[in-house]
């Protein structure tokens, strides 16, 4: 038993990849809540047919900056004492999770264009500073749905490699309620949005098997 258990993997895992590949794609990505920066991801496609593929994307993105949102946000309080910029330093790793579909266009001379999409959620993790003890980091989870748009094209290096070049239109607010009790024993209430929607541009290296 164990061994058609044995051949039944083995035979489906290499169906399976006949016609699959994995993308590795570098590039910048912008988001709202902060400046862009370096983005990193990796896909993996199952070729339906020459023209549609489906699969599935996971990225990461990392960002440290002044949250001048909270800045404002804080400066309601008018506690004397408090160094608000200090308070709004924010580290944050962002993963968006997605599963992906893409159109082929060929083109004449093997070049092709295709138009993306993919449907998921970002998991975002924060290291934000307590109002209470600005000194020390806490970490928070938070996550949301996301959507992604994009176009780009794709050249062949070889018989199994293509060079790809995307530009996505990226779209998330993961978000949650942050309660400040200030020196006056006063509960606030604040929502910290952090904004991902954004342009990237990447160029990756597919590898088909």
């Amino acid at each position: 038993m164990k061994k058609y258990i044995f051949l039944f993997l083995l035979f489906g895992i290499s169906a399976f990849g006949q016609k699959s590949s994995s993308i590795i794609r570098l590039g910048y990505f912008d988001p709202k809540v902060s400046d862009g920066g370096f983005i990193i991801g990796y896909n993996w496609q199952r070729h339906i047919d020459e023209r549609f593929d489906i699969g599935f994307e996971m990225d990461w993105f990392r960002k440290s900056y002044t949250d001048q949102k909270l800045v404002e946000e804080f400066m309601k309080f008018t506690d004397p004492g408090v160094d608000y910029e200090v308070l709004a330093k924010t580290s944050m790793h962002d993963f968006p999770l997605q599963f992906t579909m893409a159109v082929n266009f060929p083109l004449p001379r093997d070049l092709s264009l295709f138009a993306e999409c993919g449907l998921g959620f970002d998991l975002l993790f924060v290291n934000y500073r307590s109002y209470t003890n600005p000194t020390d980091d806490n970490l928070k989870v938070a996550a949301d749905f996301n959507r992604r748009l994009g176009v780009g094209c794709i050249y062949p290096l070889g018989s199994k490699s293509d060079l790809i070049f995307s530009l996505n239109y990226h779209a998330a607010e993961p978000s949650w309620d942050y309660e400040v009790t200030d020196r006056a024993n006063v509960k606030h209430i604040i929502t910290r949005k952090y904004d991902m929607s954004g342009v990237m541009a990447r160029l990756g290296i597919r590898f088909s098997y």
